[in-house]
């Protein structure tokens, strides 16, 4: 469900003191250190600094920090723009390797307004690139492709081929963030034959993790490895401990996702080694979780509840609430095998707050951001008015003197009134945009609330019953058919449980969901359910005038899936029929979904209405649509759900 592998970001190294790499990191770094010793003046001092502060990244990152920041009071005291810009540039790259995005965008920004200063164009775009590059590790990849592009044209106008490829590398890495897996190797592979034309082996390998994790995600698993073998040889060979570590952590990802879990953990072992050597406090505990997942699958559940604990303080300490959530939710499963149901369910429900607390923070965010900007923008519009009023009382008094001059400053404040209004037409659009994004937040945070309630419902009630029935196998005598019984019962509500949250997982991934996938899925789900029953005919039918590429959002989507789930399942449990019919239609302007059987029926008014029947009543409600049950004793059961088309 979680993948635990680093996007590699490049970032420009024109904003890096210029060396050559002739000597290996360690002899580079001790010959820094020597002239360091021996620097006379304070810009000799705050050159070297530089340079120990930008190659000690990947070597030690808290020791690249602790250079960067006395550069910066060295550089201060020299009064030189562009020497002090570069102090803040390295500082922000280091804080940036080390997981500190608030810090180095804090950096990166003061590195900005200085070079603006000295006017150094190439520099100031090459700021704005590794500004978009925070940005983009802060999963801001709006902001980021915005910063992207701005800087690319620059680069692609002046003929700076090489920025301009580190450049197309981040925007191929932000596609593959989005998951547009075509359009991001598309990208990533042109860069790399690029770097290869160009004998770049160092930022080849950079590349390489990425193209990896794109086949990783595309299953196509041996040439993911190959790829990420390639990648770590020339890391290796370049001594580069901290990218040696982020591949091992690469590797152990593939493995653990092939199920080769004993192979994954070698690997991730040496990454964890080279993450502690290098004080990659942030991919240490990625490493950790990594290792965490591999014991589980391994059902060495103590072992994986060890690293997962781990991986949680540390995450906590990098103020990682993102990942730290993921961890919750990892971690429950593990308490529930240990045979701990009160610390799986403390696990669940940390996760269900800090899930919220996210969600609330980003709506908090934009709606502070957007009050803001609008009490500005009625700042403005005060003083305009203000000084329109005092044009207009100037004009009165000395209208008189000439006509000529009355008729130019009448114009003027026309003109000016015209330009007034016009700026407060645009003002009041952007309003109303703003207004729209968070109308927008809104129903996304009610498709989260709709989908979580689904995962509590479903999920959260078919894990309990799981637990207890394994608490339970204590009590019983230890006859074999019996327990063998019992276990199978386990079994098929751990499937059960499993095909559940796969497809809420799917609703979760996707924005809208089309009726042509909607109608995928249920088709698959009946295709599994005429598997599993035997006797029963299962048929389904789509009617062709139906819209395939018409859009719902993903929360209607799992809701209708849901009701067709309930409806089936009634009739299998209940009704003992021989054929299961669901179509879907379009009449007049109305989306219509039926599940019919020919089942024994029943007649409702004398039946106690069951949670099944609530259900799906409810979802119906909540879609906005109507549900319609009929059936007869000995005539069959037709559910019908009627959805106006939005």
């Amino acid at each position: 469900m979680y993948s635990f592998c680093r996007f590699l970001v490049i970032y420009l190294f024109f904003l890096c003191p210029e060396m050559l790499f002739s000597q290996s990191s360690s002899e580079l770094l001790d010959s820094l250190k020597t002239e360091l010793s021996k620097a006379k003046t304070a810009n000799d001092r705050s050159l070297i600094l530089s340079e120990l502060s930008w190659y000690y990244v990947p070597v030690s990152q808290d020791t690249a920090i602790l250079f960067g920041e006395e550069n910066i009071e060295v550089a201060k005291s020299l009064d030189d723009p562009a020497m002090l810009g570069q102090a803040y540039s390295d500082l922000g790259y280091a804080y940036m390797e080390k997981g500190e995005l608030i810090e180095a965008r804090k950096n990166y920004q003061q590195a900005l307004k200085l070079r603006y200063q000295t006017g150094d164009s190439t520099k100031i775009y090459g700021t704005i690139t590794n500004l978009g590059s925070v940005y983009q590790r802060d999963f801001q990849s709006d902001s980021a492709m915005v910063n992207y592009l701005k800087a690319l044209s620059f680069f692609e106008r002046s003929g700076n081929d090489r920025n301009a490829d580190f450049i197309r590398n981040n925007i191929g890495v932000i596609y593959l963030e989005m998951r547009n897996y075509p359009k991001a190797l598309e990208i990533l592979q042109e860069v790399a034959e690029y770097r290869k034309a160009q004998n770049d082996e160092y930022n080849l390998a950079l590349t390489l993790i990425n193209i990896g994790n794109i086949y990783k995600n595309l299953k196509e698993f041996e040439n993911a490895e190959k790829t990420y073998l390639n990648a770590l040889q020339i890391f290796q060979e370049e001594e580069d401990d901290y990218n040696s570590s982020t591949t091992y952590n690469n590797l152990a990802t593939l493995y653990n996702a092939q199920g080769k879990s004993e192979l994954a953990i070698s690997f991730a072992e040496k990454g964890l080694l080279l993450a502690d050597k290098v004080g990659a406090d942030y991919d240490y505990a990625l490493v950790e979780s990594n290792l965490a997942k591999s014991y589980h699958d391994l059902k060495d559940y103590p072992k994986s509840r060890e690293y997962y604990l781990s991986a949680i303080s540390h995450f906590k300490a990098q103020n990682a609430e993102n990942d730290l959530a993921s961890m919750y939710l990892l971690m429950s499963p593990v308490y529930a095998a240990l045979g701990m149901p009160d610390s799986s369910a403390y696990y669940t429900g940390a996760y269900s707050d800090l899930n919220k607390k996210l969600t609330e923070q980003e709506i908090q965010q934009l709606t502070s951001d957007l009050e803001a900007r609008y009490q500005s923008e009625q700042k403005d519009a005060a003083i305009s008015r203000q000084r329109l009023e005092l044009r207009n009382k100037n004009f009165q008094l000395y209208g008189s003197l000439l006509l000529a001059l009355v008729l130019g400053v009448v114009g003027y404040l026309l003109y000016s009134q015209q330009k007034l209004r016009n700026r407060q037409l645009k003002q009041e659009g952007k309003l109303k945009l703003a207004l729209g994004q968070i109308e927008t937040q809104n129903k996304l945070q009610e498709q989260r609330i709709l989908i979580s309630r689904d995962l509590h419902d479903n999920i959260g009630a078919q894990l309990t019953f799981i637990i207890s029935a394994i608490e339970n196998l204590k009590y019983f005598d230890p006859i074999k058919d019996t327990l063998t019984h019992r276990y199978d019962s386990i079994a098929n509500f751990t499937k059960q449980t499993i095909t559940e949250l796969r497809d809420t997982i799917w609703a979760m991934n996707s924005a809208q969901i089309t009726l042509g996938q909607l109608s995928a899925r249920i088709s698959d789900y009946l295709e599994r359910a005429g598997i599993s029953t035997r006797g029963i005919t299962f048929d389904f039918d789509v009617d062709k005038s139906l819209d395939e590429n018409f859009k719902v959002v993903s929360s209607e989507g799992i809701q209708i899936y849901r009701i067709v789930q309930e409806a089936i399942q009634n009739s299998l449990k209940y009704a003992y029929p021989s054929q299961i019919m669901v179509s879907v239609s379009q009449i007049d302007n109305q989306f219509q979904l039926e599940v019919k059987d020919d089942g024994t029926g029943f007649e409702e008014s004398k039946i106690k209405p069951s949670n099944g029947l609530y259900n799906m009543r409810k979802r119906a409600e909540e879609l906005g649509g109507k549900l319609d049950i009929k059936s007869e004793n000995g005539k069959g059961t037709s559910v019908t759900l009627v959805i106006p088309k939005k």
